[in-house]
């Protein structure tokens, strides 16, 4: 299990890079579909069978399918020649690694890791579905909603701001 759980850890990073380093839309929103799988995948192997299924769903399937639908919509088959400097590139991808490895030891040293111990594992909980729904739509329900608009107002601003004048 802890095999798997390193191998989808690895595709899912590898995607989610190839989802900056890609040059094409299409192809950047399907490694985001793997990387959405591949993360479903780990929640498998953590005992959270229903964590895994609303990953697939809204992530994998509702959230990919609206990316998708509004980069074809755009209509925007030919994109600009990237001129980005290699330097600055390896730079840039340098720096996200630093950051990510301090950030990385800092939560090593921090106490919030060192307790993680002493919590239930993510399948051992009870009503796991139950609990969710409490907090998803009790405490969260308004920020929960929000997004949803904000995710929508996002998209209708892309479609106009590709609309070709007339």
């Amino acid at each position: 299990m802890q095999l798997a759980f390193w191998i989808l850890s690895f595709i899912a990073v590898f995607a989610a890079v190839m989802v900056i380093l890609s040059d094409r839309p299409i192809v950047s929103g399907l490694f985001l579909l793997l990387s959405f799988t591949a993360i479903s995948g780990i929640y498998l192997t953590l005992a959270a069978p229903f964590i895994a299924a609303m990953q697939l769903v809204v992530y994998a399937g509702a959230i990919i399918v609206l990316f998708l639908f509004v980069i074809m919509l755009l209509n925007q088959h030919r994109e600009a020649p990237s001129k980005r400097n290699k330097f600055i590139t390896f730079v840039s991808v340098l720096g996200a690694i630093l950051i990510g490895v301090l950030i990385y030891i800092s939560l090593l040293k921090s106490k919030i890791l060192l307790s993680y111990t002493k919590m239930s594992a993510v399948g051992g909980m009870k009503n796991n579905v139950e609990t969710l729904s409490v907090v998803m739509f009790g405490k969260y329900f308004i920020p929960f909603e929000l997004i949803s608009i904000l995710l929508l107002a996002a998209m209708v601003a892309a479609v106009f701001l590709s609309k070709k004048r007339v």
